[in-house]
Order: structure tokens, then C-alpha cells, then sequence
């Protein structure tokens, strides 16, 4: 199968058919194939081994192969963030954070804030690349658990770290107190030569797109507060 993510044409060797109906809508029929990925048994094994529940062979495969790609992507200028982004008219914006800490809760109060006026464009790990000097946020077939996204790719105009407060702010940071905080959340690869270049990404969208640090609770009125700072792009 073929699919198409982020500008870029993977074809992917699968044997089960999980990821085929995972990534139905990213299905292209392009013979210009920028490169190719494959998940062996030991590719599969080592997801198991890592998993913390029993899945399904099919599910590990697409795990795997996810990671398979992961591993191409900074030749590309690209990378795997984990996150999630939603999307406002002609543009785009990433929240991330630790486990647990609720950023899909976050984006909720957006679309109960703005309602069709926004939407997701990954809930999970979404493709960032870097085209021309732009830096862009793609939807992709791994969307998580709650299967929230969609295919597209718009510019990245903020990211946002998410962290709990009892009272909603949003306040813009420097690219080098964002430094540490986005590697954590990117996927490094694991060669040296991949790893370099994704680091070499991760520099360019940090002095490439605003950096926030958003305060939020479980109120509409955290998703108005990070809203207004992504739009204005001011300390609000």
C-alpha cells in the first residue's frame, strides 16, 4: 500500500490488514515514491515487548511501521511530534504535554468554545515539517486512541505546553527555555545521522513559529485565554 503524509509518498509493505484500515483516507495512488518502510518480526516482537497491553499482531505492525517512518522522516525535514493540533481557517496549532496532563480535554474546550469554526487535525502525533522555510503541521494516519484527525497539512503558527492551573493564562516563552521541553517531544531516531537531523528540525521550528507556556483548567475559558494568545500572538 501506498499513502500519502506531510507532502511525502510512503509505500508501505504490510502482511496484515490493520494499517490499511487505519490509514484508508491517506491511501494514494502516486508512483513517485519518496521511500519505502517494512516491519520484520523482530520489528513486531520489540513493540509487543514494549506495549503495556496484549494488541493484536495488525496493531503492532502499524506501530512499528509508524516507527519505520519516523526513522526517514528528518531526510525530509521532518519529524513526529506528540501532541496534538487543531486547526483555525488557514492555519494551525500544536498543544503538547505530559501524559495525563489533558491535552485532549484542552482541545475539547476549543471545539465547545468555537465549534465548527475549528477542528483536529491530529489528536496525537502528527508529522511536522519544514518546507521552504515554513514550517507545517500534517494530519496522519496515528491519531490516537480517540481517532481524532484528519488528512491535511497547514502551517504551524503556535505551540503551546501545556500544564495545570487553577486559573487559565497564556504567556509567551524564548526559543531556548523551548528547547528541551519540545526534544522531549519529538521521536529522535535512533542512528546518529537521523538523530542530528531531527535535532536540526527541532531548531528550526523553535525559532520558526511562536512558543507558548498555557496555564489551563477544565473551564471554556482556557481554551479562550490559549486561543487569543495563538491568534494574537501576545502575552495575554
Amino acid at each position: 500500500m501506498v499513502i500519502s503524509i506531510a507532502g511525502l509518498t510512503v509505500e508501505i509493505n504490510n502482511r496484515f490488514p490493520y494499517i490499511e484500515k487505519l490509514a484508508a483516507d491517506y491511501i494514494s495512488n502516486s508512483d513517485n515514491i519518496d521511500f519505502s518502510v517494512e516491519a520484520t518480526n523482530e520489528d513486531i516482537e520489540y513493540e509487543k515487548e514494549m506495549s503495556e497491553f496484549e494488541f493484536s499482531a495488525g496493531y503492532l505492525e502499524s506501530i512499528a511501521v509508524y516507527r519505520k517512518i519516523a526513522e526517514r522522516l528528518p531526510e525530509y525535514g521532518a519529524v513526529v511530534f506528540h501532541g496534538a493540533v487543531i486547526a483555525e481557517e488557514d492555519e494551525a496549532y500544536a498543544v503538547t504535554a505530559r501524559s495525563g496532563v489533558g491535552k485532549t480535554t484542552h482541545l475539547s474546550l476549543w471545539r465547545e468554545a468555537f465549534g465548527e469554526k475549528v477542528y483536529i487535525l491530529n489528536g496525537d502525533k502528527p508529522v511536522l515539517r519544514i518546507i521552504d522555510g515554513v514550517v507545517y503541521a500534517s494530519g496522519t494516519p496515528w491519531r490516537g486512541k480517540e481517532g481524532y484527525g484528519v488528512p491535511g497539512m497547514l502551517p504551524l503558527a503556535a505551540v503551546g505546553f501545556l500544564k495545570r492551573a487553577a486559573e487559565p493564562s497564556a504567556e509567551r516563552i524564548a526559543a531556548d527555555s523551548a528547547t528541551v521541553m519540545l526534544a522531549s517531544q519529538i521521536y529522535i531516531p535512533s542512528s546518529p545521522k537521523a538523530a542530528s537531523l531531527a535535532l536540526g528540525v527541532l531548531d528550526r521550528i523553535i525559532n520558526s513559529v511562536a512558543l507558548y507556556e498555557i496555564r489551563a483548567n477544565m473551564d471554556v475559558q482556557s481554551a479562550l485565554v490559549s486561543h487569543e494568545a495563538f491568534k494574537n500572538n501576545k502575552k495575554v
